[in-house]
């Protein structure tokens, strides 16, 4: 196993304790808050962003470490390409959970004002 596997392995294994570490501090929050604090999570770690380097055309990074980093040392202006990206992404990830949930979601028997009125088991 090369060196940028075994490094791209740990990264993997770390990313995905800290999506499950995120989806266990939101437990307490609602059903909506938590999957969309899990999944902001994912997308922010798990996005890929292409580095175009002149040597190594299909090498990729994290779009969150490409926006910062270029942002940082190359000009806001760098950045912002990876920046644009990870939105888009997070924002359609973000109303896709939405409509899962949504879809998902368990029916209540009756109306709301039904509901609080029968006591519960």
């Amino acid at each position: 196993m090369s060196e940028s596997m075994i490094a791209w392995s740990i990264y993997l294994v770390g990313a995905l304790l800290l999506v499950l570490f995120g989806w266990r501090i939101a437990k307490p929050l609602s059903r909506y808050a938590q999957w969309l604090f899990a999944v902001s999570i994912a997308v922010l770690l798990f996005t890929p962003f292409s580095l175009n380097l002149e040597n190594h055309p299909a090498a990729y990074a994290p779009a969150l470490f490409v926006a910062v980093l270029n942002s940082v040392f190359l000009g806001i202006e760098a950045g912002l390409d990876a920046a644009v990206t990870l939105a888009l992404i997070w924002l359609v990830a973000l109303v896709l959970t939405l409509v899962l949930l949504l879809l998902t979601r368990k029916r209540q028997r009756g109306t709301p004002a039904q509901a609080a009125r029968e006591p519960s088991v």
